[in-house]
């Protein structure tokens, strides 16, 4: 009977360990696209260098603001000049006296959203609101958060059939195990309080069953991403989903194991 144990923890660890390879591929997939995010600024253009340097004060208190750059309008112009070959504009550009530049990156996360719109509310509560231009992206920006919440939804459905599947699999196999073992231990009838050990044993072999192969999912997943043989996370409550499902399989399996601990030793010509 332990080798048929041993094949139901393998078999469980082979179905989560697939499940948690899923998720990250999945969450690779979001996580890169609040990478992207961080990769478009917030442009706040002024001539007043008073109302720039006060702005520079007032965002340095904000933490989910990956990067400031300051760009004087003397140094726009000369980009653009030797971005585009604009040789023959350079006076033009230079008299038009081009206006200071800030520009904000925020960091890629998953509150960026949230963090954009306190952005936001900050530049368009300022005193001076009249002194500044503010070039937010939006349309970039939402097509990006379309994609998050596109590929977000697409995740919670793999959850869902993912965790319906193994579920039944491993209801189904432990139904198959706890009935052959309640056979062959009625065969021996070895001790009068079987029935009480049978029922320590499936709450130990539930044990075992639950932690080992989400355990080995959890541990190798840590070992792998602080190695940085892994670019992005997993949450945590993700591994606690899965201890659920197997901890559901364990809970509906245990009156039906029950029942099989009362059946009446089957007969010679049933073997």
């Amino acid at each position: 009977m332990k080798k048929q144990f041993m094949l139901l923890i393998v078999t469980a660890v082979l179905l989560i360990m697939g499940w948690t390879v899923i998720e990250y591929l999945l969450q690779s997939q979001i996580q890169y696209q609040y990478q992207q995010v961080s990769t478009y600024p917030v442009m706040i253009y002024s001539w007043d260098l008073k109302v720039m340097d006060s702005l520079k004060e007032g965002l340095a208190g904000y933490e989910f603001i990956r990067e400031t750059l300051y760009k004087t309008g003397e140094q726009s112009a000369t980009e653009l000049i030797e971005k585009y070959g604009l040789k023959g504009a350079e006076e033009i550009l230079r008299e038009k006296a081009l206006p200071d530049l800030l520009i904000i990156y925020l960091k890629g996360e998953h509150k960026a959203r949230t963090n954009k719109l306190v952005l936001r509310d900050y530049l368009e509560n300022l005193a001076d609101k009249e002194r500044i231009m503010v070039e937010y992206q939006d349309d970039i920006w939402n097509l990006t958060f379309t994609r998050i919440d596109q590929l977000r939804q697409v995740r919670w459905i793999v959850i869902a059939f993912l965790s319906l599947v193994i579920f039944i699999i491993f209801l189904l196999k432990r139904l198959h195990y706890e009935h052959h073992l309640a056979r062959i231990r009625h065969l021996i009838q070895t001790r009068q309080n079987e029935d009480e050990e049978v029922h320590d044993h499936f709450w130990a072999n539930s044990m075992l069953l639950g932690l080992i192969p989400v355990g080995i999912s959890f541990f190798l997943y840590k070992i792998f991403y602080y190695s940085d043989w892994l670019l992005y996370g997993i949450r945590s409550y993700f591994f606690l989903i899965q201890l659920g499902v197997i901890l559901l399989a364990t809970l509906v399996a245990y009156p039906f194991v029950v029942k099989y601990k009362h059946e009446e030793p089957p007969h010679k010509d049933e073997l």
